[in-house]
């Protein structure tokens, strides 16, 4: 588990980290926003 300066690390970089892995359709984000999209539309 991480401690509030492991999280203030990761946040700092998340949504970055988030877009490269979504662009080059690798771990751990890969399909991130299909399931973001399909959350939605279902709540909607």
């Amino acid at each position: 588990m991480l401690n509030k300066q492991g999280f203030d690390l990761l946040a700092g970089d998340y949504d970055r980290t988030v877009q490269l892995s979504e662009d080059s359709d690798s771990y751990p984000f890969a399909g991130y926003k299909q399931i973001l999209n399909a959350v939605f539309n279902e709540v909607m």
